[in-house]
């Protein structure tokens, strides 16, 4: 045992790779562990940069290994989290860290049990289907849709596994910079007389990938959806982590582009079929030339949708193709033209 600590008394932390292998194995002093453990938490945040570049790779093959059975959303801290802060360690106050890289992570069981936990309490109070197990029945089932979703676990004979997958979130590369945070806190001291002992503790602050999957990502994609609006309701609501009541682990939704852009159109889609429109903008649809006249020597074609049983509104191209009576060409819808009450299309 001596020669380790001598060891360790030459080692040089800065030069570190892995945060977690730094936290909780590089303590130098155990008889002094607020200065020690100050050493440990001002080299995670430079061990965090220095495995940037190999993280970062992993970070990239991970999402597209991913991307086939399940679904992406990003989450930010409100308030910095500290989510393992019982984890039994040398220094008496753990975090949640990818073993490999030494990343923040937000254990997907958390995430679930978090997301499960807020379906039964909110959604459980108006419908039982949403509401999960009783504590105080252990064999009674839970709510049918909160089972279909997150699993059966009684009575144990028939247990099985929900439809939803909920993976650990990793911290987003562009975060690892800035993503330790230390934090104090004072707990209650023996005596009125006596003076309270602050303890330093890891905190974690920046953006997280969070990734939910299902058997069938293009048939259940609803179900995946709603499972990640209930995840940013309960995130923004209770928080992850230790803590919780004093504020800590509050995060909340961040949209990309692409889903801003997706949220947009689903609106709109909405709102073009409430006012009696089947197809929406970008909509790729085919159409079939239903008459051509000729009018003073120039032809007028009038158009259809192949698949349009029931939609009243006209379709026209702009410009208009050439093609005979009962051709048929695929084509995107480019606007709606509310005023005229038709589709204004362009050939693909």
């Amino acid at each position: 045992m001596p020669g380790c600590r001598s060891v360790l008394e030459g080692l040089k932390l800065e030069t570190g790779e892995n945060a977690s292998l730094i936290m909780t194995r590089y303590i130098k002093n155990l008889d002094d562990k607020n200065e020690s453990k100050h050493a440990l938490f001002s080299a995670m945040p430079q061990a965090a940069m220095n495995a940037m570049d190999l993280y970062s790779q992993a970070f990239r093959m991970r999402h597209d290994a991913l991307a086939a059975a399940a679904a992406p959303g990003y989450f930010t801290t409100i308030q910095p989290l500290v989510v393992g802060l019982g984890n039994s360690n040398v220094i008496e106050s753990g975090l949640a860290l990818n073993p490999v890289y030494g990343m923040p992570v937000l254990p997907g069981s958390s995430l679930k049990g978090i997301t499960a936990h807020y379906c039964s309490e909110i959604f459980g109070l108006d419908d039982p289907d949403y509401r999960g197990p009783n504590p105080d029945a252990p064999l009674e089932p839970a709510g049918r849709i909160y089972e279909a979703l997150f699993g059966k676990i009684a009575p144990e004979k028939e247990q099985e596994a929900g439809l939803l997958r909920f993976y650990d979130a990793w911290i987003m590369p562009e975060s690892v910079s800035e993503c330790f945070v230390t934090d104090v806190m004072t707990p209650h001291h023996g005596s009125d007389f006596a003076d309270p002992t602050p303890i330093n503790f890891m905190t974690v602050s920046g953006k997280f990938e969070l990734w939910i999957g299902c058997g069938n990502l293009e048939a259940d994609r609803g179900w995946v959806d709603f499972a990640f609006s209930l995840t940013e309701a309960a995130l923004s609501s209770y928080g992850i982590g230790g803590k919780i009541r004093s504020g800590y682990g509050k995060m909340e939704r961040v949209l990309l582009p692409e889903e801003i852009q997706r949220r947009a159109r689903e609106k709109k889609r909405a709102e073009n079929i409430a006012s009696g429109y089947m197809f929406s903008e970008g909509d790729e649809v085919e159409a079939v030339c239903v008459k051509v006249k000729v009018h003073r020597g120039k032809e007028k074609r009038e158009f259809a949708f192949r698949n349009g049983s029931g939609d009243k509104n006209a379709v026209r191209f702009e410009p208009a193709p050439k093609t005979g009576e009962g051709d048929s060409l695929m084509a995107r819808i480019v606007r709606i033209d509310s005023k005229n009450k038709a589709y204004i299309l362009q050939a693909l």
